[in-house]
């Protein structure tokens, strides 16, 4: 053996073994990978059968009513059903969260205004309404509408995969569904509104928002866009745009007041004078005094809103008439609630607590409990959205952003909050009820025992 040899020798033998254990390891390792991916297709494969049967099982002519009473606005549906459809709705989308490539997710956000602007034209050319009396070919539709076919045609494509409005390829023709309906001038809950403010308004407000999270942002997203130190409200209303804001709010009223009146028990309130606290219209309680003749109403607003009430309820021809003998004209109520409350013994209290503090929160409801005539059915039903996470509660989220951009402490909250909230200013919170078609819940308020211990 010539000198340096074995030198030689023991680094080759090293290298030989340490490629042979990689090569071992590496081909373990794609033995593994195959397993593992005929595993993975294995159950990918059971998925889509099992979502195939599924949806055949949708199609059949027997299903069909009940599906449409879980996608209709127009009724609230068995409470078992549509929770069940929930979770099936969120488990889904946890499925689609887990298979879908990332940067798809990052294209929903980075692209959302195109179905924004895509639904704002379609309203603005009242596509639905050309469709009212059935389906049209596209060049029918967009010459009874005024468009230009290329560019209607790519709108609907985009908005037709979206579940709103049917486009059919295949034919080239286009046909309203039960989402696109809605948004006709003439259907009840006026979301075509909706569809125009946020194309327009909100969308400009919503300039605002990445700035408003900088550390010593004080204005709201709002305010930020608009250059102005005013409230939102008292800005829109100086500049004309309120109107519009307030239509859309109405609409929004109108479309979820029958989820509210039905899914709460408002009947163990017979005998009692419900009073609306920042009642605005009267369409709330109109609403509850037509469907619980044994009840009786009254609104508690600021005193610009009360000259519009008193028509709505006590002249002849007043939209609300008709339940009019059942609001007395002392109780029709200006005042702040941040001051003072009117004494009664029951309460309701749409919308208002979201655009408040927890420290102004926590005020208006002291104000409550300190003025509540106790009895067997005293309480504070506050109608408000619980935020909570999946996509069946995105509307929870979506409301929140709303607020925080319009209102400089606006926020929605969670279940804990609420409960935190009730606790601190003398509730107890004896349930929160779902409102099927509607986005908030019914969060009832009890007055706290032990808050009346505590102050004897």
């Amino acid at each position: 053996m010539t000198p340096g040899t074995t030198l030689i020798k023991e680094p080759v033998h090293s290298f030989i073994h340490n490629v042979s254990d990689r090569y071992l390891l590496s081909k373990a390792t794609y033995c593994d990978r195959l397993i593992l991916s005929f595993m993975m297709l294995q159950s990918l494969t059971t998925v889509e059968a099992a979502l195939r049967t599924v949806l055949w099982e949708f199609d059949q002519p027997n299903n069909a009513a009940l599906l449409a009473s879980l996608r209709s606005v127009d009724q609230g549906g068995d409470i078992r059903v549509t929770s069940s459809a929930n979770n099936i709705i969120d488990l889904a989308n946890k499925v689609i969260q887990t298979l879908e490539p990332a940067h798809l997710a990052l294209a929903d956000h980075l692209f959302a205004y195109q179905n924004t602007q895509c639904l704002a034209g379609a309203v603005k050319l009242r596509i639905a309404d050309h469709l009212s009396d059935g389906p049209l070919k596209l060049e029918q539709l967009a010459t009874s509408s005024k468009a230009r076919p290329d560019r209607l045609r790519q709108i609907l494509r985009l908005l037709s995969n979206n579940g709103i409005f049917h486009y059919d390829s295949a034919t080239d023709t286009v046909r309203n569904n039960e989402a696109s309906e809605m948004l006709q001038q003439s259907h009840w809950t006026q979301w075509h509104r909706w569809a125009s403010v946020c194309g327009h308004e909100f969308y400009e407000m919503a300039r605002g928002l990445p700035q408003s999270l900088e550390e010593d942002a004080v204005r709201s997203p709002a305010q930020i866009h608009y250059d102005t130190d005013e409230s939102m409200f008292g800005f829109l209303e100086s500049n004309g745009t309120m109107i519009r804001l307030r239509e859309c709010m109405g609409a929004t009223a109108m479309a979820q007041t029958p989820g509210m009146v039905s899914a709460y028990p408002w009947g163990e309130l017979a005998g009692t004078t419900l009073i609306d606290l920042g009642g605005g219209d009267g369409s709330l309680i109109a609403a509850l005094l037509r469907a619980f003749p044994d009840i009786r109403g009254g609104v508690f607003d600021t005193p610009r809103v009360l000259p519009f009430l008193r028509e709505a309820f006590h002249s002849p021809a007043g939209k609300y008439a008709d339940v009019g003998t059942r609001i007395s004209s002392e109780n029709l109520i200006a005042g702040d609630f941040l001051t003072e409350v009117v004494p009664a013994e029951a309460y309701v209290m749409r919308w208002c607590l979201h655009d408040w503090n927890d420290e102004q929160a926590r005020k208006i409801l002291e104000n409550i409990r300190k003025s509540i005539i106790k009895g067997p059915v005293s309480r504070l039903v506050v109608l408000e959205s619980v935020l909570a996470d999946g996509r069946c509660s995105r509307m929870s989220r979506i409301g929140d952003i709303n607020v925080m951009v319009t209102a400089e402490h606006g926020q929605e909250r969670t279940e804990s909050d609420w409960r935190r909230l009730a606790s601190s200013s003398g509730w107890e919170i004896a349930r929160i009820a779902p409102l099927p078609g509607a986005w908030p819940s019914a969060i009832d308020l009890r007055p706290s025992v032990k808050d009346d211990i505590a102050t004897k």
